[in-house]
């Protein structure tokens, strides 16, 4: 039986949503590689958001993405979206009730 990690297949589902529907975005933050985003980034250019290693970032552009209608997808390693984006998650995705979806992979 062959193997297949478990985030390779999340991004080929992503993907997959995405090609049916255009509100969906995929966003990660210097992490595409490690994410297995690579394959969507290629492939669905316009739906692809790589904000750097700004976890902040990352999150309040997904909760602004979500404000307009989107389906934001939001990937970075747990261990830096737990902790550095805590003030966002809180106000701009939790407070504000938005739809944004996280992607938490551990390193």
């Amino acid at each position: 039986m062959a193997k297949t990690a478990n985030k390779q297949v999340m991004c080929e589902v992503l993907m997959e949503a995405a090609k049916k529907d255009k509100d969906v975005v995929a966003l990660c933050s210097d992490s595409r590689g490690s994410a297995s985003f690579t394959p969507f980034a290629n492939e669905l250019p316009d739906q692809f958001v790589e904000t750097g290693i700004a976890e902040q970032n990352l999150v309040s552009i997904s909760a602004g993405l979500a404000k307009c209608g989107k389906k934001p997808y939001a990937a970075s390693p747990a261990c830096f979206l737990s902790t550095r984006s805590y003030e966002q998650c809180k106000i701009d995705v939790a407070y504000s009730n938005t739809n944004v979806k996280r992607w938490n992979r551990k390193g």
